[in-house]
């Protein structure tokens, strides 16, 4: 029989399967993306490349809840966005964040409703943002 794991073990084994599903979501969006050219809102592509970041969470993984953090979404640049997650398994509380870069269609602006496609797309887990779930 072995021993239970401790507090930190527990963490970091939380720690390790979180990050490999950002990898995960990061691919499969990012091919979604590409295959299917979905077009965004300038105004909203951070918004909704969060809300499918949630969604493919929910789909891919009952017991990993993810949220967009309110007032996390920030715009470095013109056409790039970084916002925060708040999230959580049965283990840790945990925070992670994406970084969104967009191509804006040249002239499109014009029309009143400017287009863009997500260019690249980071979602990265912090190993010090785990920390252990309160009981």
């Amino acid at each position: 029989m072995t021993d239970p794991l401790t507090g930190k073990e527990l963490v970091e084994k939380s720690y390790e399967f979180v990050d490999r599903l950002t990898r995960e979501c990061t691919k499969v969006l990012m091919e979604d993306y590409n295959k299917t050219h979905k077009k965004f809102s300038t105004d909203k592509v951070s918004a909704d490349v969060g809300a499918d970041i949630v969604q493919w969470f929910e789909k891919r993984d009952k017991n990993v809840r993810l949220a967009l953090a309110p007032n996390s979404i920030s715009r470095l640049q013109p056409n790039q966005f970084h916002e925060t997650f708040k999230g959580n398994t049965k283990d840790a509380d945990f925070d992670i964040s994406a970084t969104i870069v967009t191509f804006q269609v040249p002239g499109s602006e014009y029309s009143g409703a400017p287009i863009s496609f997500v260019k690249s797309l980071a979602i990265n887990a912090d190993k010090t943002k785990f920390t252990r779930r309160k009981a």
